[in-house]
């Protein structure tokens, strides 16, 4: 669906690389049959963090996936972030459980993506429900909180050195369009 060189796709690596060096809970689903509808792009699988956590749903609410349901609720959050797709099916139903569950939820918008051109009534849906609109810029800098990076989080600058310098060059991601 996606080349190596698509911005969602290097906002993905990007996110799935934040989430490795800062240790952030992350769950990721597939959709049966993983046959068609397929894993991760070679350049994701790379990158995917050994800690993250992997289903295959039949459902298209991730929430509704007794599994998915389960380990979401095992996690020691308070709020979301929502990367991927697709917009308008299971990224919009996974946010409105999310939020039923009682959970502050992020739309990367610059991270997600639709089989559609227009995926703007399922944005404002869930903008409305009370999902937040965000970035990934915006997370990046919020969890990192500084240009120190001796003030980062211990387990973050422990690993620095394992990840290329241009991956904290977030200024230089390609430009992405909005929905």
């Amino acid at each position: 669906m996606f080349g190596p060189k698509d911005p969602v796709v290097i906002r993905l690596e990007h996110l799935l690389m934040t989430a490795d060096l800062l240790r952030l809970p992350l769950i990721a689903t597939f959709e049966h049959p993983v046959e068609t509808k397929g894993w991760l792009p070679e350049r994701l699988e790379k990158v995917f963090p050994a800690h993250g956590q992997r289903f295959v749903k039949k459902t298209f609410n991730a929430c509704s996936d007794a599994l998915v349901n389960r380990a979401i609720r095992k996690l020691s959050v308070k709020q979301f972030g929502l990367a991927g797709g697709e917009i308008d099916v299971c990224i919009l139903q996974s946010a409105l459980s999310l939020l039923d569950m009682g959970f502050e939820v992020f739309l990367l918008e610059d991270s997600v993506f639709s089989s559609k051109l227009h995926p703007r009534p399922a944005l404002d849906r869930m903008y409305r429900a009370g999902v937040i609109p965000s970035t990934f810029k915006i997370l990046f800098y919020e969890l990192l909180r500084t240009v120190d990076r001796e003030a980062w989080p211990k387990e973050a600058r422990a690993r620095i050195g394992s990840f290329p310098p241009e991956f904290f060059e977030v200024e230089r991601l390609p430009p992405w369009e909005p929905a």
